[in-house]
């Protein structure tokens, strides 16, 4: 499937050269899907691509090098450090959540439907808290402010 390693540095001389103001993250999917998917690869090539760009943008946004926000990455020109202690690990679980999540917002995955987001991100959002994640944390990963984030778990 891959011509080339999918790579963090790869993924930020992209939004540097081609975005500098920024890009929704399903543009962004589109553009490595053109560049590494062909119609000879197998099913499911588009979505593992996203899974490993979902899991390196995830990366990049911990080493404070972009921002995720409502679904907009921006590159960061000087990496910002995040304040405090580091946010608990991102298990297997959690991190599937996260990705069905990103899913849903990027409008793939099961129903494309408003209530299908709010109920992929209530997921994320509460397995996280359980595991130890203040709210704070939680809508950091996930791209919302902490407030959005309190008024889904509300929400339910």
């Amino acid at each position: 499937m891959a011509v080339g390693r999918l790579s963090g540095a790869w993924i930020r001389q992209v939004l540097m050269d081609l975005y500098p103001n920024g890009v929704v993250r399903r543009a962004l999917l589109d553009h490595f899907a053109a560049v590494l998917v062909s119609k000879r690869s197998s099913r499911g090539a588009k979505g593992r691509l996203a899974r490993r760009l979902y899991g390196t943008l995830l990366k990049l946004q911990r080493r404070g090098l972009i921002l995720q926000d409502g679904g907009l990455i921006r590159s960061l020109a000087v990496p910002v450090k995040a304040e405090g202690q580091a946010p608990p690990e991102l298990g297997a679980p959690l991190e599937r959540l996260l990705f069905k999540a990103l899913l849903a917002e990027d409008g793939q995955g099961d129903g494309h439907t408003a209530e299908a987001l709010r109920m992929a991100r209530w997921g994320f959002l509460s397995r996280a808290i359980e595991s130890g994640w203040t709210v704070a944390e939680a809508a950091s990963i996930l791209g919302v402010k902490p407030a959005q984030a309190a008024q889904i778990l509300e929400g339910r």
